[in-house]
């Protein structure tokens, strides 16, 4: 698939060239990471401006990326629809039917963001336009890191490519890691009770503090990304397994989460499932199911996620049996 975008040279005159999807992802994403890279770390970055659809807080720095996307698709004069967590569904053009519909994180990884860290990413997939696109839909990501240097793009069935902003390609490196106790990983904590994740996720967390690592880095995107370099061989968010089976938890997730529900959402990781799966990565939810009916763009409590991913088939199984186990033990 091509189309036409009109693209603004630096010396402020303009041609019309063709891109194909996976070119604007990773032009947009570029566009928006040059946004926000200077305000990373800032007073004004850490300014909390109001509530997302998803019930998270949002900051200063997020408005200042979503405008960021606004801007690039009007001036590249993209015919797609566009969604986000902060501005919902919108047409650029909204008299002429979409050549497909991005799903843009402008930055995962806000709290990351704010403080400066590494831990921030932005995420753009494409996906086919349909009125309830799935996970499956997905064809096209495009992630970049905003601290980094990396952009990490996928296609479907067409595996994953990694390059730095001088063009140099970088070879996926997913670790052959099998066993937990060696394993560094990530798991996700905003919005929930931490002592009840903690006690469930212990056993396994446990073993792994001494010879692998266990991290916070509240960014489902960039975590997913550290499996196709290797830097993690597993990502675990059970926040919504916790808040199934043990529905009395639900005032305490209400608690946590500044009077509302948060969980994970298909859109949180549209474009990364697609990169890690295309590198080799195995991925389910946090009962061991497909991922492929999550709807991208339902933000409702009905259509709270989970996960569990890891770097190779092996090891996703180890996960699996030790999060049932977690569970199996937690008494509440």
């Amino acid at each position: 698939m091509w189309f036409r975008v009109c693209y603004r040279e630096e010396s402020e005159h303009t041609r019309e060239v063709a891109m194909t999807p996976q070119e604007m992802i990773r032009a947009l994403a570029r566009h928006v990471r040059a946004a926000v890279l200077p305000h990373l770390g800032t007073w004004r970055a850490r300014r909390v401006t109001g509530v997302a659809s998803s019930g998270d807080a949002t900051f200063d720095i997020d408005e200042i990326a979503e405008k960021a996307v606004a801007e690039f698709l009007r001036e590249q004069g993209c015919n797609v629809a566009c969604y986000s967590e902060d501005r919902g569904l919108v047409r650029v053009f909204p008299d002429r039917e979409p050549e497909g519909l991005l799903i843009i994180d402008p930055i995962d990884g806000t709290r990351g963001a704010v403080a400066g860290f590494e831990a921030c990413v932005v995420s753009v997939a494409w996906a086919d336009y349909t009125p309830s696109p799935t996970l499956r839909d997905v064809r096209y990501a495009g992630i970049t890191e905003i601290k980094g240097n990396l952009t990490f793009s996928a296609e479907r069935g067409g595996g994953v490519q990694i390059e730095d902003d001088t063009g140099r390609l970088i070879a996926p490196a997913p670790a052959p890691t099998q066993d937990i106790e060696i394993m560094a990983w990530s798991h996700e904590v905003v919005g929930a009770p931490m002592d009840l994740l903690f006690r469930a996720l212990a056993p396994m967390a446990n073993r792994t503090t001494v010879k692998g690592g266990c991290f916070i880095l509240n960014s489902s995107a960039y975590e997913l990304t550290r499996l196709v370099t290797g830097q993690l061989a597993g990502v675990v968010d059970v926040r919504t397994r916790l808040l199934r089976d043990y529905p009395r938890t639900r005032p305490l997730f209400e608690t946590y989460g500044g009077g509302r529900l948060i969980g994970l959402y298909g859109y949180d990781v549209a474009g990364a499932a697609l990169i890690a799966r295309e590198a080799g990565c195995v991925l389910t939810d946090a009962w061991g199911r497909d991922l492929s009916d999550w709807d991208l763009l339902d933000t409702t409590e009905a259509n709270f996620g989970s996960l569990i991913a890891a770097s190779n088939p092996a090891l996703h199984a180890r996960l699996l049996e030790a999060v049932n186990a977690g569970f199996a033990e937690l008494v509440l």
